[in-house]
């Protein structure tokens, strides 16, 4: 396996082992025409609602869900034991994501400063208002703070007399991915599906758009 690749791996399974130690990763083989590395795709569903993909230069012979620690162990050194997946515990009956339909059309461009400014400003206002609520002594849980951040509308594209809003928790997702250190941002759809691409992976909604009144 090419350094690039394994670090690739390691970037996404780590990323979301952190976030949550018991996630399903869902790995499919790509059929790239262009291109002579054999390469997969790697999904996982964020403990916020949002579903990461990265694709990655390993091959796989089977859309399959394993694991993500079981991944990240077989990790080994430079190297991956055997294949990809091997002789993993496999779990395809657990994945509950509904993935994005292929053919996702570019929407909008924005620029990952744009949305480290959001990711910034997100943070800090959850911290004041943990700090107002400790001030006012009201008993609202951090969880239901957070969710209430996540679920503002960071930014809303229009496209055919539709609206596409695209809350922080999508944001949030793309840059705890680490897939927009820099560079361009584009705005998919796919469908309903709204998603983040940044140079490292892309980060999708699970609902849809809204028609416009008018």
């Amino acid at each position: 396996m090419r350094g690039d690749a394994l670090t690739d791996l390691r970037s996404f399974l780590g990323r979301v082992t952190r976030l949550d130690p018991g996630a399903l990763v869902r790995v499919q083989p790509i059929d790239a025409a262009n291109d002579d590395r054999p390469l997969s795709r790697l999904w996982s569903m964020l403990p916020f609602g949002v579903l990461a993909t990265r694709v990655v230069a390993v091959g796989v012979d089977s859309d399959v869900t394993v694991r993500g620690a079981d991944l990240w162990n077989r990790l080994d050194g430079d190297t991956v034991a055997d294949s990809l997946v091997g002789s993993l515990s496999r779990h395809d009956g657990q994945w509950r994501g509904v993935l994005p339909p292929p053919g996702a059309a570019v929407i909008e461009r924005l620029d990952a400063a744009d949305c480290q400014r959001i990711g910034r400003e997100s943070a800090t206002a959850l911290r004041e208002a943990q700090q107002r609520a400790r001030v006012d002594d009201r008993a609202v849980g951090e969880r239901r703070l957070r969710d209430t951040l996540l679920d503002h509308i960071a930014l809303t594209v229009t496209t055919d007399n539709r609206r596409h809003d695209i809350p922080v928790r999508l944001v949030m997702g793309l840059l705890r991915m680490g897939f927009a250190p820099e560079g361009p941002v584009v705005v998919r759809l796919a469908g309903s599906r709204v998603g983040l691409e940044g140079r490292h992976g892309a980060a999708w909604s699970t609902g849809g758009g809204l028609p416009l009144l008018t």
